[in-house]
């Protein structure tokens, strides 16, 4: 997979993502009830998972958003709060967000990583110093960004705004995270303008 393809695959996955929060949102909005919300989160969830395994990708992803939603649905059910089906998805990018500076440290930028695993081209990447630096400071960009937006999410949480989260994750988190993809990616290119002289590691 390409350069170009990883960047349109990643914003294929902030929509897939986006799906199942959308579907509770609107049915949370319309009825105030957890049952239909949820039903329609999990609904969405299991589309969004059939969909990725009959385009033949990886089956783990699938298996795994769809039992991030259903985790969600449980957290919910038993707690009887709204908010709780956007605890996990917030506690996986809060840890994601506290690791990062340590990954850093060990010259293992998360967004050189997931790279890697969405084109193909494992840790190569690591044999080219211009690459490091520039997955290191788009990581740093991302990682910014991302602080920025769990720290107001955990602050709608604990005020039990479930449809303000909702509300933030659709209309700003969504737009942030293409623009911040889009940013990401010039900025990545720009950095790695000229070819890399490491052999084995192409653009």
């Amino acid at each position: 997979m390409s350069d170009l393809a990883a960047l349109r695959h990643v914003g294929l996955h902030i929509a897939e993502t986006a799906a199942p929060v959308l579907g509770f949102t609107l049915l949370y909005a319309m009825t105030t009830r957890l049952p239909p919300a949820l039903a329609a989160g999990l609904c969405v969830a299991a589309l969004v998972a059939a969909r990725r395994v009959r385009q033949s990708r990886s089956v783990w992803p699938a298996v795994g958003g769809f039992a991030l939603t259903a985790g969600a649905a449980a957290v919910t059910v038993l707690s009887g709060e709204a908010t709780n089906f956007f605890l996990p998805v917030l506690l996986v990018r809060a840890t994601i967000v506290v690791a990062t500076p340590l990954l850093l440290v060990v010259r293992r930028p998360p967004v050189g990583l997931a790279a890697g695993v969405l084109t193909g081209r494992g840790l190569a990447w690591r044999r080219c110093p211009a690459r490091v630096r520039a997955y290191t400071v788009v990581t740093v960009l991302w990682m910014l960004a991302e602080a920025v937006l769990v720290a107001n999410q955990a602050r709608l949480y604990l005020a039990d705004r479930a449809l303000a989260m909702g509300a933030f994750k659709l209309l700003v988190e969504v737009p942030v995270h293409v623009l911040l993809a889009g940013l990401m990616w010039v900025v990545y290119r720009r950095m790695t303008k000229r070819p890399c002289p490491c052999e084995g590691v192409h653009r």
